[in-house]
């Protein structure tokens, strides 16, 4: 499970840099940055579902239902970092609480994706 967590963080870091990549690229481009800023995360999102697919989870069924589960689990990690952060930036550093939600963002979509959506049934 190790060696699915560390994939699971390259793959973050590999979407990451594409999708805010594209984002500056867009911008440069003359594009607003609204528009710039959700075509990069929807492609940065697109590009992490294939990866974590393919590279993290080594997950071979192909279906509109595992697209739809990745896509939700994305959702329900990002409400939990949105409550963690709003919790905490009521009583501590905002630097802090932006790190700490960040962490609850990557552990709780990381156990989803491998227990709900990438789960290999054997």
């Amino acid at each position: 499970m190790l060696r699915q967590f560390l994939r699971y963080n390259l793959v973050g870091l590999i979407n990451t840099v594409v999708g805010f990549g594209l984002i500056m690229l867009l911008m440069y481009m003359g594009i607003n940055a609204v528009l710039s800023n959700a075509i990069g995360y929807g492609i940065g999102a697109i590009l992490s579902y294939f990866l974590n697919k393919h590279y993290t989870f080594t997950y071979k069924n192909d279906s509109m239902r595992v697209a739809i589960k990745f896509f939700a689990v994305l959702g329900v990690a990002y409400l939990l970092n949105y409550m963690v952060l709003m919790t905490l930036l009521a009583t501590i550093n905002p630097y802090i609480a932006q790190a700490v939600s960040a962490v609850v963002y990557t552990l709780s979509a990381f156990i989803m994706m491998k227990f709900l959506v990438f789960r290999n049934l054997k």
